[in-house]
């Protein structure tokens, strides 16, 4: 059972200003979300264009809407409206897509449930979107959406059942993209078997990470196949109800992102989560499939990944959980277009990518140092583009040391190298023109809920300093960490606190008499930004335990404490 978005914007029938990432306004018809993925004017006439065809599996779809019109897939085989399976595909009438739920060849929204299903529509205009915003009024002929229906037009909620048996439509049918604006439920082993089937075939499927605020990846984007889309907010952050995991391998604005809505074919709203996000690195990875028809979805996602906007260290707390970065299509192209200067996008602030190593940068040193808490990295070599592998060997170090050598002839097939920072440098090379020497790394992240503390911490010294642990930087959500302060038999402890700032009754630090933290040990509870007074134990034994939910956090809490 999988649930879409909800209807969460204003429906709109006219054009509005909106602000770009730095607050400034821009053009009326292009909102945050179109700029902040950089969709480059299209000015190459000497491009080799080939056309297109991006499913999508969704609910319903307006195709008369002006954002839709000209992009729809055409079956050129059937002839619309004769009551035969001309093609012999199995599918009586299938011109202009499917409809996997009602077995029948009218994908379009039913009148009077444009609330309901409005979802199909509006992730086919972010793409087109992205289309005409790079190849103008030509974008109809690279770009084509194929509209498969998942929806029945009777269906009582949005929950979708037919999902899997929509793409496996898609796969059959042409699909060269598909996209998947909707996440959940446990799939088995034929729908996976169905995700593995579109990938061997060079079918990109690109899925929404979820919409729940949780540490998990929910299929189909979970499947390691499925390129897998995060949302940020306007402020470059994880949007508050996007999912967040290692898995995820881009992230894409997922807050109030225009697109259209089935209520008329004028009808423009703002809507949120990661469907949007996933629709957006989709209609990018059309425009890149439409000008190498030879880039297989492995070659797709490197190209995104390496060519991605890094986080900073606003992200801190969900660093290597957000993917590479947000997704970049003016780098994007010109890395595709532009093979000599591929070692430029290389950036140490990204916590996966795939360093691609060639006579022209084999001399100098890499250093990757993205933010947020990382165990170590996993390194993928690939030495297969050399042709005299053993001449070259490859040093790693960490924290200044050197960690391990090499020889590229004799490397694993994979390296964990434990540090939260790395440098690699060849220390051998011969390199010949053709050679190339690729390394694919992610991070493996620390849990965010222990980044700045936790567990227990047992202190017996008389007095000392405690705080939260995050420094300057704010602490973290979902933690839970203790200290227990035993000093002498017959003494108490006095706590001053010199730092207050956290969520108001919702993020507390308790102070409990004893080793147990029940209602009549405690002692005091603080939180928000008021100094709490000082507290006197009633005993030698005292439990300071700290605990955060998983929404706002402050920059934390310190106290002084003594045995007296």
């Amino acid at each position: 059972m999988i649930n879409l978005v909800k209807l969460a914007g204003i429906l709109m029938l006219a054009s509005y200003s909106y602000c770009n990432l730095n607050g400034q306004l821009t053009n009326e018809d292009i909102n945050w979300a179109y700029h902040c993925v950089s969709i480059p004017e299209f000015k190459s006439e000497h491009d080799h264009l080939h056309s297109v065809i991006v499913a999508v599996v969704d609910d319903g779809f307006r195709l008369t809407h002006n954002e839709l019109k000209g992009f729809g897939y055409r079956n050129p085989i059937e002839i619309p409206g004769n009551q035969l399976d001309d093609d012999g595909n199995g599918y009586v009438d299938d011109t202009f897509g499917w409809d996997i739920s009602d077995h029948d060849s009218d994908v379009s929204v039913p009148e009077g449930r444009e609330s309901i299903s409005y979802h199909g529509t509006y992730i086919a205009s972010i793409i087109t979107r992205i289309a005409r915003q790079h190849y103008g009024k030509d974008a109809s002929n690279w770009v084509k959406i194929m509209p498969v229906k998942v929806l029945s037009d009777q269906a009582g909620n949005t929950y979708i059942k037919d999902g899997y048996k929509g793409i496996q439509y898609a796969i059959d049918n042409g699909a060269d993209i598909i996209c998947t604006a909707w996440s959940g439920g446990n799939p088995g082993s034929e729908e996976l078997q169905v995700i593995s089937e579109a990938y061997k075939k060079g079918i990109l499927i690109i899925g929404s990470a979820g919409n729940f605020s949780e540490e998990r990846i929910f299929f189909p984007a979970a499947a390691p196949e499925v390129l897998a889309v995060a949302g940020v907010s306007k402020n470059s952050q994880k949007e508050n109800t996007s999912n967040y995991g290692m898995e995820v391998d881009l992230s894409a604005p997922a807050e109030a992102v225009k697109g259209a809505h089935p209520i008329a074919d004028n009808a423009y709203f703002e809507d949120g989560g990661t469907s949007p996000s996933a629709a957006l690195v989709a209609g990018c990875a059309a425009v890149l499939l439409s000008k190498n028809r030879d880039l297989t979805p492995s070659m797709i996602k490197e190209i995104l990944v390496n060519t991605s906007t890094p986080f900073e260290e606003n992200v801190i707390d969900y660093g290597g959980k957000m993917g590479a970065g947000i997704v970049n299509l003016e780098n994007a192209i010109n890395y595709l277009m532009r093979p000599d200067e591929r070692i430029s996008y290389f950036s140490s602030l990204r916590p996966k990518s795939t360093l691609i190593i060639s006579s022209e940068n084999a001399d100098q040193h890499w250093v990757i140092t993205p933010p947020g808490g990382y165990h170590g990295f996993y390194l993928e070599p690939d030495a297969s583009g050399l042709r005299k592998p053993d001449k070259h060997t490859i040093v790693i170090n960490v924290e200044d040391t050197v960690w391990n050598r090499y020889s590229l002839s004799r490397i694993p097939p994979q390296l964990f190298v434990p540090s939260s920072t790395m440098k690699l440098n060849l220390e051998q090379n011969s390199f010949k023109k053709k050679d190339v020497f690729r390394i694919n790394y992610y991070g493996k992240t620390i849990d965010s809920t222990t980044l700045y503390c936790g567990g227990t911490r047992y202190l017996s010294i008389e007095s000392g300093t405690i705080d939260d642990g995050s420094g300057p930087k704010d602490y973290a959500n979902n933690c839970s960490c203790k200290w227990q302060i035993t000093v002498p038999p017959g003494r108490r402890i006095r706590f001053t606190f010199d730092r207050m700032d956290t969520q108001g009754n919702i993020d507390f630090v308790y102070l409990v008499d004893g080793r147990t933290a029940i209602p009549e040990n405690l002692i005091a509870k603080f939180s928000g930004q008021t100094l709490p007074p000082v507290v006197v134990s009633r005993s030698n034994d005292v439990l300071v335990w700290f605990v955060t939910d998983k929404t706002v956090t402050g920059q934390g809490w310190r106290f002084h404490y003594e045995a007296f």
